[in-house]
């Protein structure tokens, strides 16, 4: 029995599934590269190959439907304890059962995983109307902080939405972002050591927004619990709105 490690990324597991399916042996548990290791059990490390991900990626499409490969990768994303494993046993009765196990409501295999993908979505739908980007000398740059791994599902939106500009799309609980530039978009590790210099446009829109959004108070606290509803007071963190106007 051992307990199994990758890099942390979607291809690096499915070259993990890859590697164990190779071996006939079932991991223990999966830990990402640098998360405590228990003393019991043997280690072993999968490397990431980018092509073979590629070609597994495509396997487990045909064998089990894109749908299923699609709700294991949103879930993989979450914020649930042991997700790795969770995706695992997952794509495990998929490969037996076939394209009928994404209707297997009842089995917790199936409903854990369709559990934790449906709060990525949510979550992800949430983020795209409530990311709030500020110029920053040509570039446009939007801080949040999600729950779940969204970054890559929140860029590939706004690749789509703003491909003429250059933007970045910084998850700051991961110090990971997303920075798009000439059509293309890399997730990299990311800090920013402190509040980032607005320009002087960035500002007086800002201000603009603040003043407008205090002038509509009174009527948004009758519907304080309709708001409440559809922007949590935890998505507030970075919301120019929710600041108060400068003096």
């Amino acid at each position: 029995m051992a307990v199994w490690t990758f890099d942390g990324t979607f291809n690096g597991f499915l070259c993990l599934i890859h590697e164990s399916a190779l071996k006939k042996e079932r991991p223990e548990g999966i830990l990402r590269a640098g998360e405590t290791q228990p003393l019991l059990f043997e280690t072993v490390h999968t490397a990431t190959d980018e092509r073979l991900a590629a070609s597994v990626r495509t396997a487990l499409a045909a064998r089990f439907s894109r749908r299923i490969l699609a709700a294991g990768y949103y879930a993989f994303l979450s914020a649930m304890p042991e997700r790795e494993m969770a995706v695992y046993r997952y794509f495990a009765l998929a490969w037996t059962m076939g394209p009928r196990a994404a209707g297997l409501l009842a089995d917790d295999r199936v409903r854990t995983v369709h559990e934790a993908g449906r709060a990525v979505s949510r979550e992800r739908h949430r983020f795209l109307g409530l990311l709030r980007f500020s110029e920053l000398g040509g570039v446009l740059y939007a801080p949040f902080e999600p729950e779940g791994d969204i970054l890559p599902l929140v860029a590939g939106h706004f690749a789509r939405r703003l491909g003429g500009e250059r933007w970045i799309i910084h998850d700051t609980g991961r110090n990971r972002a997303a920075v798009y530039e000439n059509g293309i978009w890399r997730v990299s590790a990311f800090r920013t050591g402190g509040p980032l210099p607005l320009s002087g446009r960035e500002r007086e829109i800002r201000d603009l927004w603040k003043r407008y959004f205090s002038s509509t108070a009174v009527q948004t606290r009758k519907n304080a619990e309709l708001q409440r509803q559809f922007m949590p007071k935890k998505y507030w963190k970075y919301l120019p709105e929710k600041e108060p106007p400068a003096e």
